[in-house]
């Protein structure tokens, strides 16, 4: 049954930022994914990925998502830009939440995400504009089949 809203969509696209805005009209709890595992692991994630690695990150990601999901009552939850593309997240989502996907334009997140790309894992090695962007293109066509499975899309 779902009992939560949950915000997917690609890094830097509002999933905080617009989570936050719902839970404070609503009056539901709010709970960011990555700031939860951060708590819990008493490590940022950008020490889990250089610690660690990618897939040991994503197998914390499914443990924490799975105990915020079992959560009784409802919750808006921003998730992580890749978490539905993991594991068998997406459906453990689509479960227990109703899932938004916030949809940008790559050239707008290459924008956004240009001068914090030092504390995003993924892309704080990419030396150019041009290289960011033609990640987030990649990024965003390998993640279309998992975001488009939402309950609603939203095009920002």
């Amino acid at each position: 049954m779902k009992r939560h809203l949950a915000l997917t969509g690609f890094m830097g696209s509002g999933k905080t930022t617009i989570g936050k805005q719902i839970a404070n009209n609503s009056g539901l709890p709010f709970i960011d994914l990555d700031e939860f595992i951060e708590q819990k692991e008493k490590k940022t994630i950008a020490e889990i990925f250089e610690q660690y690695g990618e897939e040991k990150f994503r197998k914390l990601e499914s443990f924490y998502l799975n105990q915020i999901l079992s959560t009784s009552g409802n919750l808006v939850i921003a998730l992580g830009g890749g978490t539905i593309c993991f594991h068998n997240n997406l459906q453990n989502v689509l479960t227990h939440a109703w899932l938004i996907t916030l949809m940008l334009k790559a050239e707008v997140l290459t924008e956004r995400l240009w001068n914090e790309k030092d504390k995003r894992p993924l892309i704080k090695n990419l030396n150019s504009k041009e290289e960011l962007k033609t990640f987030i293109e990649t990024k965003l066509q390998e993640r279309k089949i998992f975001y488009e499975k939402a309950d609603w899309i939203l095009h920002l």
